[in-house]
């Protein structure tokens, strides 16, 4: 019976050893209970998270209350956070706090959404009183003039309700009554914001032209009501940090460069109505693919002056290729990098390719570039300088690239040699038409002198 006990103990501790806790957040305040111009704290305790996103937000007769925090841990362990805000009651009625955003755990790498409100109630200081008559005829005379005040103020409106809010340009997402969020594009620094409250007597600032910088901003308009009370409606603006796909039509219209930088996934596909509007634009777009560490793998660049057809562009590109024992086979082995872009067919001339080849060449090696296709290398351009880590070649309609410093001549197809040959071949076509249209022009001649002579000699 004790063994079984013993085993029995042993389990639950092993069982209580191994639990995993999920990742979890709560709101706290210090009091739920103030008189105005008290102050207090807000807290967010974060448990067993790895990573989390949280913000803490507040409306009402309040300044302060503010929380946002993203980070993750330098181990990517998960620990226990806490995060306080100093808050002002500023006003009479009540400070509703939101909690938002989410924490991640290690244990199972899911993000869990958190949500919480908490409200506080803000009321005025009760007056003292002494017991001696010269005391309490003066508290009479002073609670006479305070309930003069409080009725003045109790006819005074209430109302800070927000009537409307708008930025010049751009639809806001609204995610409560008093959280907006909005994301613009890189190149847009300033934002001019517009709000009215419900009541003309009401107070309305934060409005007018506000900077972004990069990343996340937080703006706060606040509407105070006749009596003093504050309602705070914060915008959260999310400047972008570069150019994406969906900024095309905006950039390739508002830039003001001609050569422009756009940021793609490892698996974006340029619709064909995306190459038109490049190609009448006459802009040169780059299409840049950067990996988690921020470098930049390779970029598409579309020279809209140059295309001259258009179609969809896969621009998906891959650092090997199945085909990789036969190109090897075919170059005798030779040292370099192989390259597998997804599109099939380069049908759209005033296309480019820059690939990083840092890892494998350092600057100012001269490589040759080959392209794989039918079983057949083929020279695509030759003696390209590596510049800052990077090369830079006309696409091709091929499946596969090869670049290498070596020299391949064995059965390989020369690009240059045949555009040559095709120069020439184009060049002894034209002149076998111009002949053979000289001849005709003088057969009709020919023709038309006998004519004439003809004629004469009948009359």
């Amino acid at each position: 019976m004790k063994k079984l006990k013993y085993i029995l103990i042993v389990f639950v501790l092993f069982l209580y050893s191994n639990k995993v806790y999920a990742a979890s957040a709560s709101l706290n305040v210090g009091s739920s209970n103030v008189y105005i111009g008290d102050s207090f704290t807000v807290s967010v305790s974060v448990s067993s998270a790895a990573a989390w996103n949280i913000h803490v937000s507040a409306s009402g007769p309040v300044s302060g209350c503010f929380i946002s925090e993203a980070d993750a841990t330098s181990n990517a362990m998960d620990t226990n956070k806490m995060f306080v805000a100093n808050c002002t009651a500023t006003g009479e009625g009540t400070i509703n706090l939101f909690l938002s955003g989410d924490v991640t755990s290690a244990s199972d790498g899911n993000a869990v959404r958190i949500s919480e409100s908490k409200n506080v109630t803000v009321s005025k200081k009760p007056s003292s009183s002494n017991n001696n008559n010269s005391s309490n005829t003066s508290t009479t005379n002073t609670n006479s003039s305070s309930n003069v005040d409080n009725k003045k103020n109790d006819n005074k409106s209430k109302n800070n309700n927000l009537k409307s809010i708008t930025i010049d340009g751009y639809d806001l997402k609204k995610i409560d009554s008093n959280n907006y969020t909005l994301t613009i594009p890189n190149d847009v620094t300033n934002i001019n914001i517009k709000a009215s409250a419900e009541d003309t007597k009401a107070k309305v600032s934060g409005t007018g032209n506000h900077q972004i910088n990069v990343g996340d901003n937080n703006i706060e308009v606040i509407i105070t009501s006749e009596s003093g009370v504050q309602n705070k409606i914060i915008i959260k603006v999310t400047r972008k940090d570069g150019f994406y796909l969906d900024d095309l039509d905006s950039v390739l219209k508002n830039g003001k460069t001609n050569d422009i930088n756009i940021n793609i996934d490892s698996n974006s596909i340029i619709k064909e109505n995306d190459v038109e509007k490049i190609k009448n634009s006459g802009k040169k777009v780059n299409l840049n693919y950067y990996n988690a560490d921020k470098k930049m793998l390779y970029s598409w660049i579309l020279d809209g002056s140059k295309i001259k057809n258009t179609g969809d562009l896969d621009t998906s590109i891959s650092f090997d290729s199945n085909n990789k024992n036969e190109i090897l086979k075919l170059s005798n082995y030779a040292d370099g990098m192989i390259v597998s872009p997804k599109q099939s067919k380069y049908y759209l001339e005033g296309i480019n390719i820059r690939l990083f080849v840092g890892d494998k060449f350092n600057d100012n090696d001269i490589v040759n570039i080959y392209g794989y296709n039918e079983k057949k290398l083929e020279l695509i351009s030759r003696k390209i300088k590596v510049k800052e880590g990077y090369v830079e070649f006309e696409a091709s309609n091929v499946s596969d690239y090869l670049i290498t410093m070596s020299n391949i001549t064995k059965g390989v197809i020369n690009k240059e040699a045949k555009k040559n040959t095709n120069s020439i071949q184009l060049i002894i076509i034209i002149i076998l038409l111009l002949i053979l249209i000289i001849l005709n022009v003088f057969i009709i001649i020919r023709r038309f002198v006998l004519m004439k002579k003809q004629k004469k000699s009948i009359n």
